[in-house]
């Protein structure tokens, strides 16, 4: 989501070289379903859902060259994958688990078996027929590609179908949040008849994907848009309502909310530079804005590569962070909708987090001390400066502000920050396969567990796996805690993990900067989006919920 100028008034969008023809293009994607009648509605015929009608949602494409999400996790295929994917079970608003693909699950008494218990009779979206077989595939083969399911691969002993509609997996010893990994944000199933046999990274339908979520893949048209239409076989019938969904590539955070303000567009995720105009135009009532209260921890991140010099040591780390001012990179990245994140175990974690490690008063903003430190580690200021470090992210916001504020505050204590904003795909070729970085930023979602989102910035990564510890940091005494965590009650956890957050404290080869909440603009002439925003846990609406009354075609 960038932040270039734009004409707040165009008479259209302008994407790359291709124009964007706004509403006209908008509408014209409800020209079948407006042949299927109109006219005059009962108030209570108005609120029974009909089918037909479009929606239009717009977002950044930055990074988007698959839409496979067992093979990557950056955020517009995350969105793009609730619409044609589907898993075993979702969240509701409450962080609850709700059946999807699976209608039940349950667990051994030693937490060490996982039995589910599949639908009948559903077809992935090219019609074949769906099975057991399917969930096992997914899980053997594609678990190494998988950032999240990489974690439980090593505890698996046995997968198993018994039958069609049974899968049992047995781990090595329990696992707190093995439920939390076959949801659909993490596991999102993959048709064995599509990939047997072929090599799965290259395999074309991770660009034409077939899927079970309740529209499939129509189209792509590459830097403009992607189409998917109903899915006649979804298994939640007779939704979804929708004939369609447009997915609008708008490379441009201003030019985005203008869209959905003149009604080009019908949802965005919100770029927090465009809040406060989103919640401004929301007064007309032709678009509400919506946070999303409960939501994996978002959290924006430092990576040092303790491989090099100056950043091998630990007091040049201490200093950087005592150097930087977290309240500011929340003003001037997040619109002081963030806030400072208080160690590595996300405060949303009530349960598990131990306040009294408390990176506020560990490393409070204290320039003089940093430079102390470093003056301390031996780099003492020559004309102005101490070092040069260049500090590597997704030339995209927030990153693109909070690169500039960092690089300001350092310069402060005479630290040079070569800024080097960059494609997403260089960046992580860059960062997690060849380590060739001094800093990288990223925001890492914490997911529902501290398994999940959180030991991945931690644990030892000899294996190279993208959005896993890429600063060569490795203590196997952290990497015990961990797992002791994460195979622990929950009442256990919370001692463990105020170790783990003790250590990580200690040693600082990734620094946490702050924790933001998620925000969506939606048009308001949907139906039901009560229950399609009932959503949690970095889900994103799949649009199955939502439906439109005839005159709002």
């Amino acid at each position: 989501m960038f932040s270039h100028h734009v004409s707040r008034h165009p008479s259209s969008l302008t994407i790359g070289r291709r124009a964007f023809p706004g509403r006209a293009f908008a509408r014209s994607l409800a020209v079948v379903s407006l042949l299927l009648g109109g006219g005059w509605m009962s108030a209570r015929s108005a609120e029974t859902p009909k089918p037909g009608g479009s929606v239009v949602i717009a977002m950044d494409p930055a990074g988007l060259s698959i839409l496979n999400t067992e093979l990557t996790s950056l955020s517009p295929a995350l969105y793009i994958a609730d619409i044609w994917a589907d898993g075993l079970m979702a969240r509701d608003g409450a962080g609850k688990r709700v059946p999807h693909v699976a209608t039940s699950w349950t667990v051994s008494d030693d937490g060490k078996t996982y039995t589910f218990n599949l639908r009948k009779g559903l077809k992935w979206s090219d019609g074949q027929p769906f099975s057991s077989a399917d969930v096992v595939f997914t899980l053997t083969q594609f678990a190494k590609y998988n950032t999240y399911l990489s974690k439980i691969v090593p505890l698996i002993t046995k997968v198993e179908a018994p039958d069609d509609a049974t899968v049992v997996i047995a781990l090595s010893q329990p696992l707190a949040a093995a439920l939390d990994l076959f949801d659909k944000e993490n596991f999102p199933l993959m048709p064995k008849h599509i990939y047997e046999g072929t090599d799965i990274p290259t395999n074309p339908a991770n660009r034409k994907p077939v899927g079970l979520g309740p529209f499939m893949f129509e189209s792509w048209e590459q830097g403009r848009s992607l189409s998917f239409v109903r899915n006649p076989y979804y298994w939640d019938q007779p939704k979804p309502y929708l004939d369609k969904v447009l997915v609008a590539l708008i490379p441009n955070a201003q030019q985005l909310l203008n869209a959905l303000i003149q009604g080009e567009v019908d949802w965005v995720q919100l770029d927090f530079s465009q809040i406060q105009r989103a919640q401004e135009a929301a007064k007309n009532g032709k678009i509400k804005v919506i946070k999303i209260e409960i939501n994996a921890p978002e959290r924006s991140s430092l990576d040092f590569n303790m491989r090099r010099q100056p950043m091998s040591d630990v007091k040049v780390r201490q200093a950087l962070f005592l150097a930087t001012d977290r309240n500011r990179i929340n003003a001037d990245a997040y619109r002081g909708l963030a806030f400072p994140a208080t160690s590595a175990i996300p405060e949303q974690f009530k349960e598990l987090n131990d306040p009294s490690v408390n990176y506020d008063k560990l490393y409070p903003f204290d320039p003089q001390k940093a430079a102390a430190l470093l003056d301390e580690a031996g780099y003492k200021m020559q004309d102005g400066k101490r070092f040069s470090v260049e500090l590597t992210y997704i030339a995209t916001s927030p990153f693109d502000a909070i690169a500039k504020s960092l690089a300001a505050q350092w310069k402060e204590v005479g630290v040079d920050v070569r800024l080097a904003g960059l494609d997403s795909q260089i960046w992580l070729d860059k960062v997690y396969r060849k380590n060739d970085f001094d800093i990288s930023l990223i925001s890492l979602t914490g997911r529902s567990d501290p398994t999940l989102g959180v030991d991945r910035s931690f644990i030892c990564n000899d294996a190279h796996v993208p959005y896993t510890n890429p600063t060569g940091y490795c203590n196997r005494e952290l990497d015990r805690i961990a797992a002791e965590a994460g195979a622990s009650p929950t009442p256990q956890r919370r001692a463990l993990y105020k170790q783990y957050e003790e250590i990580v404290a200690r040693d600082l080869n990734e620094i946490t900067l702050t924790n933001a909440p998620t925000y969506n603009a939606v048009a308001t002439k949907f139906k039901n989006l009560d229950a399609q925003f009932d959503i949690a846990f970095n889900e994103h609406p799949n649009w199955a919920e939502a439906w439109l009354p005839e005159d709002a075609r």
